[in-house]
């Protein structure tokens, strides 16, 4: 996530069981208590987190997974040293 430039509030899953179950809109944790629970209830990270040179896509958003395909296409590619 830190690579990413993201928070731990900003890759939780708000609609998913564990965050209903455990009460999460009700409750004000920090960083590391989210982290915590995301370690013993992955589901609560929200999904699909991709990372790449062209930037990072979080969740189901079709725009913004096809932006980062074509911009990632248009690098030119790196080997490995």
């Amino acid at each position: 996530m830190q690579r990413a430039g993201l928070t731990p509030s900003e890759v939780l899953s708000k609609r998913s069981r564990a965050y209903k179950s455990l009460g999460l809109a009700e409750r004000t944790l920090s960083d590391d208590e989210l982290l915590d629970l995301m370690v013993q209830e992955p589901t609560l990270l929200r999904r699909p987190l991709i990372i790449s040179s062209g930037g990072v896509a979080l969740g189901f958003n079709q725009k913004q997974l096809q932006e980062l395909i074509e911009s990632s296409e248009n690098e030119p590619s790196r080997k490995e040293e």
